[in-house]
C-alpha cells in the first residue's frame, strides 16, 4: 500500500508530465492520445512511478526503420541512440529497445521498434529541503504572499512548497529527457543520411 507520500508524489508528478506531453503537442505535431511527432518520429511520456524515494518515467520515440540505408538495423539504431544519450549530464537510468504490435481497425498488423529510456529523479534533485525551510519562514513573515495551491492531503505550507518544487522541477527535467532525445535522433539521422549520400 502506497503511503500518502508516495501517492501525493505520483499525483503531482502525472499533472507535471501530462502538462508537457500538452505543451509538445502544441510545439510539435500533435498524435493520436498524449504523443506527438518531431520530424517523422512519434515521441511518448510514459506515467511516472514513485520508487526509491524518487519518480521514475519513461519516454520513448519510434524507430525509423524506413530512412535506414542498407546494411543499417534497428539495433544499430538503438545503439547510436544509447550512446547519444549516455553523454547527456542527466544520463538514463535503463535503455531498452521494444518491439510493439498493434492491430489496426483494418485488421492489418502494424509492428514497430521504439528506443525506451527511463528517467529517475531523487527527492533531492526535485526539491532542495533547506530552500522550503527557507520559503516557509518567509511565507510566516509575509501573510500577504500568494501561497502555492491547496492539495488535498498536504495539510502544511511546507508540503504544498515540496509538491510546488516538485511539479516544477520535474517538467523541466522531463523537457530537457525529451528534448535530448530529440537531439539524438536528428544526430543519429543525419549520421546515416549522409552514408546514404556517399
Amino acid at each position: 500500500m502506497a503511503t500518502l507520500q508516495e501517492q501525493l508524489f505520483v499525483q503531482v508528478a502525472t499533472r507535471s508530465l501530462n502538462l508537457l506531453a500538452k505543451n509538445l503537442q502544441k510545439k510539435y505535431e500533435p498524435k493520436k492520445g498524449d504523443r506527438f511527432s518531431v520530424k517523422g518520429i512519434t515521441y511518448e511520456i510514459g506515467p511516472p512511478r514513485y520508487v526509491d524515494d524518487g519518480i521514475r518515467f519513461e519516454i520513448s520515440s519510434k524507430i525509423p526503420g524506413d530512412e535506414f540505408p542498407s546494411g543499417y538495423n534497428e539495433s544499430k539504431y538503438f545503439k547510436e541512440i544509447e550512446k547519444v544519450c549516455q553523454k547527456s549530464t542527466k544520463k538514463p537510468s535503463s535503455t531498452d529497445m521494444e518491439n510493439i504490435i498493434r492491430e489496426t481497425r483494418d485488421q492489418e498488423r502494424k509492428e514497430r521498434d521504439y528506443v525506451k529510456l527511463a528517467y529517475q529523479y531523487a527527492k533531492s534533485e526535485l526539491y532542495d529541503e533547506s530552500e522550503i525551510l527557507k520559503e516557509v519562514e518567509k511565507f510566516s513573515k509575509n501573510p500577504d504572499l500568494e501561497i502555492p495551491p491547496a492539495v488535498p492531503g498536504a495539510n502544511t505550507l511546507a508540503a504544498r512548497l515540496i509538491l510546488d518544487h516538485l511539479e516544477g522541477s520535474l517538467l523541466e527535467s522531463a523537457e530537457k529527457n525529451i528534448e535530448g532525445l530529440i537531439k539524438a535522433n536528428d544526430f543519429v539521422r543525419s549520421g546515416f543520411k549522409k552514408a546514404k549520400g556517399k
